[in-house]
């Protein structure tokens, strides 16, 4: 049970991030100054009725000051859910108008009270609110953007004194809500913003309101707007592209650095020659027009002595190799360096540096400098490259930095659960070092895309992390990807998304995650293929052993229908990295995709021997039994994700797809109801619930509701927009709404080779009543490996099933039959 209202009073600082609630009462000190007990007794019922309202939703009721109260809760969700409780609870009370202000930060707990630059701002935030009313800040408003039953009001920014970070506020105008009159309240905007109440560059109002589409008309005409938002991004950025473009593809050299070898017998050296190859990598990768491999792949042959500096070149496709050893005696210390040209193995330089070990970064830093001023000078042809910005920080807390990597890379629950611990512990030892903030925001991120936790409670800690980070240094390429993750999450403009992968990639063109997550971002968001390919290639050039790249770049071939390329990639990565889960999961997907049922089965039962308590494996083994006609078998793998992760809604999502493809609409249909009272992002349990109204043949409903679900996959997955784009194609034939098929059937065609996409369009000909047509494409998509993967259970196909071309579809598509 949570805090009973109890002020946490510690005598050490200790900081935790929180939402941050005040409210203040209209007209208070007017009343006071003329019935003082009437004042008294409405603080009293204030109290008595409102506390009760703050404790069922655990939140902590922290001050009383003067009228106001200072409230505190974990998330977001739970303080405006109680401010809108608290609003239509104050409206029985006399005199009891209130104003509320929210934000989200960090608050540092100190000797019995709350202080901190956020609070500052929740409290100043709150004269904007109408009596009534309640604003939020921008960190609040992403995570009501996200949320259908939730809309926004942009006010503009507040001329907050004393503050310094960069602040929006939005007022909530759904639920009975008044909207804020800014020339109503006395607090001020900033400068720019007094005219219109926007900040430049915004024309209206509504640029920034967040509402649900209900209408048909819009909900077919979005998909266009879409499209164009990404035209209108593509060329927004096309000057910053022409700049990064040459440095990708203009490669002049390419260099691995290896790990220095400790040579000492003290093993706490370790540190120091890793050291040592960490600077000399971070100064090289600032070079423009050098390929430098990342750590993740250099740092695999640390401890070798089985493969010759020919082979790695070969392995890492790179003309050059830097390798050196340490050794330290008392408190002196020798490095040893030399460089090789692969082809050939010839020695090119070698130099020894002698040292006295006073300052262990300092001489870090030294050694690195002059081994790469000697390289650039003599070797490679970089003189005129400025010397890179770099961030210090302490030996322990960059162990500790780097272990959250380690443990960030594996994607599976435990790994990534295991990097936050060691993120926050780099926090605790260095709060102004950014990289860890930006782990902790990379991680909170995956673990919700992986589906082992909830969007809605850790994107608003991603973005306060990634914001963290930028605050701290604007010049990283590591902060600006994190905050492009965080914009891509938070459904932001395509434009303002891509700025930051791109401004990631100018400032270090060898970051192979900023390559990897734009070339996520182009297949998913913006349907480019063949770019995406390009990225994704250029970030395995850069990191050639990472398996996580490796997985994005065989999802971008199958985006291309390039599935044999894809299974070559998906091999490769075992052969490095016989356990990783990930390389199964997808091995798994391909060969269900191309109607290898036995195969796919095989990889995704594999999967769950590697990690028998990791729910993904089961999530997967689920899908492919399922989409065989299997559903008893994968309602059981379904419960099983379910049991392994019963803190995410996701788990319940899929099993309500389960039920689905089962004919169990009764479950599904309980199934999605537990998930919307857990939660007010569930695109996939929408999915569903579409597809049930579809059943019904409540089409309006239908439409609304998958209109919904695709505008939560727009930048999650691919796959399964196109799923609610088709339900939404096949509502539109059923009405003979001819105009509304053709639109989109012309979205889906813009998904490319995969995602059985094209199949989908021939399901949706078939409801037309262009058999020939519909039947032709499904058979293509068959022969081209790309099929409708659930041509087997779907109920939505039940019509068409005693046709003898559609019985030969199954025939084609089940190749284990064949054989």
């Amino acid at each position: 049970k949570k805090n009973e209202f109890q002020l946490v009073n510690m005598s050490e600082p200790t900081r935790k991030l929180a939402a941050i609630v005040f409210t203040d009462i209209v007209g208070f000190t007017d009343l006071s100054s003329r019935n003082e007990p009437a004042a008294l007794d409405l603080l009293e019922n204030q109290r008595n009725i409102l506390k009760p309202i703050v404790q069922s939703y655990n939140g902590q009721w922290l001050k009383e000051i003067g009228d106001g109260l200072l409230l505190i809760f974990d998330g977001t969700l739970d303080a405006v859910k109680c401010c809108i409780d608290i609003q239509e609870a104050a409206k029985g009370i006399d005199n009891l108008d209130l104003r509320i202000g929210i934000h989200q930060g960090e608050v540092v707990y100190k000797d019995g009270d709350v202080i901190g630059d956020d609070v500052n701002i929740a409290s100043r935030a709150e004269p904007f609110s109408e009596p009534g009313g309640i604003v939020v800040t921008d960190r609040v408003n992403a995570s009501l953007m996200r949320n259908p039953a939730y809309k926004t009001k942009l006010i503009g920014k507040p001329s907050l004194k004393g503050v310094r970070q960069d602040i929006s506020l939005f007022c909530i105008i759904s639920h009975n809500l008044p909207e804020t009159d800014i020339s109503r309240v006395a607090a001020k905007l900033e400068e720019s913003d007094k005219t219109t109440g926007l900040p430049e560059g915004v024309d209206s109002i509504q640029d920034k309101t967040t509402q649900p589409s209900t209408s048909k008309m819009p909900m077919i005409l979005s998909g266009a707007i879409v499209g164009l938002v990404i035209i209108a991004g593509l060329f927004y950025s096309s000057s910053l592209k022409d700049k990064i473009s040459p440095s990708i593809s203009n490669e002049k050299e390419s260099i691995a650095v290896l790990p220095f070898i400790n040579m000492s017998s003290d093993k706490e050296n370790e540190y120091f020659s890793d050291g040592i190859t960490e600077e000399i990598l971070n100064y090289l990768a600032k070079i423009k027009d050098l390929r430098v491999i990342s750590r993740t792949s250099v740092f695999t042959y640390k401890g070798r002595t089985d493969i010759g500096i020919a082979d790695i070149g070969h392995q890492l496709n790179v003309s050059h190799v830097l390798e050196g050893s340490v050794r330290k005696a008392g408190n002196k210390v020798r490095i040893t360096s030399q460089l090789i040209r692969t082809k050939d193995d010839a020695h090119l330089w070698s130099e020894t540096y002698e040292r006295e070990l006073e300052d262990i970064f300092a001489l870090q830093d030294e050694i690195a400098q002059t081994i790469v001023g000697t390289l650039k000078m003599e070797y490679i042809g970089h003189i005129n490259d400025q010397k890179p910005e770099k961030t210090e920080t302490s030996i322990d807390a960059y162990n500790m930095y780097l272990q959250g990597k380690h443990f960030q890379d594996r994607r599976d629950e435990e790994g990534m659960k295991t990097a936050l611990s060691f993120f926050k512990k780099t926090v605790q030892l260095d709060p102004e070092y950014e990289l860890a903030y930006v782990g902790l925001a990379n991680t909170y991120l995956l673990l919700a895309d992986y589906g082992y936790a909830s969007f809605d409670e850790n994107l608003p800690l991603a973005e306060y992390n990634a914001n963290k980070a930028m605050a701290l240094n604007t010049t990283s390429a590591e902060v600006h990807a994190a905050n492009a993750y965080v914009s891509l999450i938070r459904k932001d403009d395509p434009q303002k998304t891509e700025s930051y992968y791109l401004k990631a990639i100018e400032l270090n063109p060898n970051y192979a995650t900023a390559h990897h997550w734009y070339s996520d971002f182009l297949k998913i968001v913006m349907k480019d293929y063949k770019k995406s390919l390009f990225h994704g290639k250029t970030a395995q050039k850069l990191d050639p052993l990472s398996g996580i790249i490796g997985i994005n770049l065989a999802k971008t071939q199958i985006s291309l229908n390039k599935k044999n390329d894809a299974e070559s990639t998906l091999k490769s990565i075992i052969k490095v990295h016989p356990e990783f889960l990930q390389a199964f999961l997808s091995l798994s997907n391909l060969y269900m995709s191309k109607g290898q049922w036995y195969e796919s089965e095989i990889m995704a039962k594999k999967a769950t021997i590697i990690k028998p308590d990791d729910g993904s494996t089961w999530k997967t083994l689920a899908e492919i039994l399922t989409a065989q006609g299997k559903t008893s078998e994968g309602i059981s793998a379904y419960k099983q994700f379910l049991e392994l992760n019963p803190s995410s809604t996701m788990a319940l999502e899929h099993l309500s797809v389960g039920h689905y493809f089962g004919r169990n609409f009764d479950d599904a249909s309980k199934t999605i109801k537990t998930i919307y009272n857990q939660t007010t992002f569930a695109p996939l349990a929408n999915l569903v619930e579409g597809w049930i109204l579809l059943q019904e043949k409540d089409y309006t409903g239908a439409l609304t509701i998958l209109q919904t679900s695709r505008n939560g996959f727009l930048g999650l997955s691919a796959f399964h927009e196109a799923l609610a784009l088709a339900a939404q194609g096949i509502v539109y034939a059923i009405q003979e709404d001819m105009k509304g098929v053709e639109l989109i059937i012309s979205e889906l065609e813009n998904f490319g080779e995969s995602n059985g996409a094209k199949s989908m369009i021939g399901i949706i000909k078939l409801y037309t009543g262009d058999q020939s047509k519909g039947y032709k494409i499904l058979q293509d998509s068959i022969l081209n490996d790309n099929p409708y993967i659930y041509i087997f259970i779907d109920p939505k196909l039940d019509i068409f099933r005693n046709d003898a071309q559609f019985i030969e579809l199954l025939t084609l598509y089940n190749k284990d039959t064949i054989s």
